[in-house]
């Protein structure tokens, strides 16, 4: 195990690139194209067109009447929860090439599929979403955070702000994929720690996939025990195990 020094590691992707501007710039002349089929995306710069749309896995039920909090992690704990889609193809596809190629429109369209749905559910907006941390040693090698990605359109669909700076990952563990439900929760146990001042008021934390939910547990415990007074869990896919 490494940890990593008491910041944010994924601090850069903050700052927008010359690329990103002007690929924002360019949104605003011409029409997204689908990341699927490359016909014209719908408006407002969503990438993805009205047919690709029906194709993608929509949970049996991803927003509760009420929009009631739950106890995702088995532990008791009621928190309010976002999953949009099943982890299948094609979000599946999204999120691997995001994660591994760094193909960013997949971070814009899933940032924007997220905010929708969030506005959807009504009530008060969070003030702002702390995305879901990677340790400096895994940030070094993949040159950025799938998470803080997908965050950041998110934030700027929702006008709210993102705060990179206040989870750190200080633990360099093994990856998740592959590893048991109790390996996985061992493995993570005690990787985040809050390094920044907690903001007031709602918190959204960000994943992209939630899985066992032992990574977001173990980073909402941190936000919990370090003041955090409301916590959203938001993800943009859940893999469904079987009961």
């Amino acid at each position: 195990m490494f940890r990593a020094r008491a910041w944010d590691v994924n601090e850069k992707g903050d700052r927008m690139s010359t690329i990103e501007w002007a690929r924002r710039i360019g949104s605003a002349v011409l029409p997204p194209l689908c990341c699927l089929c490359g016909a014209r995306g719908q408006a407002t710069a969503l990438d993805l067109c009205d047919v690709c749309a029906t194709f993608l896995p929509v949970l049996d039920e991803p927003c509760r009447p009420g929009w009631e909090p739950e106890d995702v992690f088995g532990s008791g704990t009621l928190l309010r929860t976002l999953f949009l889609y099943k982890y299948q193809y094609p979000v599946d596809h999204f999120i691997r090439r995001l994660k591994f190629d760094g193909e960013r429109v997949y971070a814009r369209l899933l940032g924007v599929l997220m905010a929708r749905a969030r506005l959807g559910l009504g009530g008060t907006l969070p003030g702002c979403i702390v995305p879901i941390p990677l340790h400096r040693q895994r940030f070094r090698e993949r040159g950025f955070n799938q998470a803080q990605e997908i965050a950041r359109y998110a934030a700027a669909e929702l006008g709210i702000r993102v705060e990179s700076r206040v989870l750190a990952r200080m633990l360099a563990t093994k990856e998740q994929s592959g590893l048991s439900v109790d390996a996985r929760r061992r493995n993570i146990r005690g990787a985040f720690e809050v390094v920044g001042a907690v903001p007031t008021g709602t918190i959204a934390l960000l994943d992209d996939v939630v899985t066992t939910g032992s990574t977001a547990r173990e980073a909402f415990e941190a936000l919990r025990a370090a003041g955090a007074q409301d916590v959203e869990l938001w993800a943009a896919a859940r893999v469904e195990r079987d009961v």
